[in-house]
């Protein structure tokens, strides 16, 4: 499986990751490169990524939408600022 792009495990090597990480690996990935893109970024497109990859188990939005938060990804944000919090 390869390494998605824009993910924050990029010390671990991919396949020592848990299923949980790789997820959120995927997820993270998806949502940089939508949004790099100009490209719609919400739950919904990036579930239509994992369907895309024929990667599984795909994830549910609401899944998606906490990974999203717990990497700060929201809101047209790219990560975590400290200034900001």
């Amino acid at each position: 499986m390869n390494t998605p792009p824009g993910h924050f495990y990029a010390s671990i090597p991919f396949d020592l990751l848990t299923q949980r990480e790789q997820t959120a690996a995927h997820t993270c990935g998806y949502r940089l490169s939508l949004y790099n893109r100009g490209l719609p970024c919400g739950p919904e497109a990036i579930q239509r990524e994992f369907h895309a990859e024929a990667i599984s188990p795909v994830p549910s939005t609401s899944t998606i939408s906490s990974i999203l938060r717990r990497h700060h990804l929201t809101h047209q944000r790219t990560g975590y600022y400290q200034e900001d919090y």
